[in-house]
């Protein structure tokens, strides 16, 4: 694995096989934003200059699509895709319509609740963010306005169980409830459908436009990308990733805080 920002790569185009790249995706958190979690200027220029230049980007986060279109204005009508919830909604960064939603039965989140044990939790619908009793007002995306509950109540189905837990669970605890997790960040278990994942919404997008992952520049950070990742014919781990991100991918680029994805697309792309 090569820095791009400390030697140049080769030219472009930069994929195997000498394709030009069709689609650029990238995290937020840890990866596109920097440490105020905002879209920097160079970065906000690369990604409007490669999309002029024939690039679709998707956009492809933890976040609700809600706390997600709050920190992407500055990227607002580049076209861009919009994966969010961890895959378990897809569509548009500028149009708040669902095209595909992997959400899971309330039945089913209660379910997984108890195989995880008591912890502090929060789930996140379409109608927006709901608190456990326990969950720190500090992670919960605008606290006030979040409401509290005893339990997830039924009538409306549930894109993401989040939780915290000390330690991490087996690959395999969730398999009795038939549902999935993963982790944002150290800690955090991430609760979802089958299918409501970073890969499979990206899949579902490239079909959508007849392209396959040969095609595919993507950026990551956390446990959650490694999938992506793997999948793209490029996977481009930021500096701060974590260490088995870092790994897995077959380039790394700066920090999240030091433009790293802008860095990378000025050098291989524009």
């Amino acid at each position: 694995m090569t820095s791009t920002d400390t030697a140049r790569t080769g030219g472009r185009p930069h994929l195997p096989g000498g394709a030009r790249p069709a689609v650029v995706v990238s995290d937020l958190d840890g990866t596109l934003l920097d440490a105020d979690r905002k879209v920097g200027e160079r970065t906000r220029r690369a990604l409007t200059a490669a999309v002029a230049d024939g690039v679709h980007l998707v956009l492809a986060t933890a976040r609700p699509a809600w706390s997600a279109r709050k920190v992407l204005g500055p990227l607002r009508g580049l076209g861009a895709s919009l994966v969010s919830s961890n895959g378990a909604v897809t569509g548009g960064l500028d149009d708040p319509r669902p095209r595909r939603v992997r959400a899971m039965d309330p039945a089913r989140v209660r379910e997984a609740l108890a195989l995880l044990g008591p912890a502090p939790w929060a789930v996140d619908r379409l109608s927006g963010r709901l608190l456990g009793p326990d969950w720190p007002d500090i992670l919960s995306s605008g606290g006030a306005e979040a409401p509290r509950v005893a339990e997830v109540p039924d009538g409306e189905e549930v894109l993401c169980l989040m939780a915290r837990r000390a330690c991490p669970p087996s690959p395999d605890f969730l398999a009795p409830a038939g549902l999935t997790w993963t982790s944002s960040d150290a800690g955090l278990v991430e609760v979802s459908a089958p299918g409501a994942d970073k890969r499979s919404a990206v899949s579902w997008l490239l079909a959508g436009r007849g392209l396959d992952w040969s095609t595919v520049v993507a950026f990551g950070d956390a446990p959650n990308d490694m999938a992506l990742l793997s999948a793209a014919a490029t996977g481009v781990a930021m500096a701060n990733a974590s260490s088995d991100v870092r790994s897995s991918t077959t380039e790394l680029t700066d920090n999240h805080d030091e433009d790293g994805v802008a860095k990378w697309l000025e050098r291989n792309l524009l």
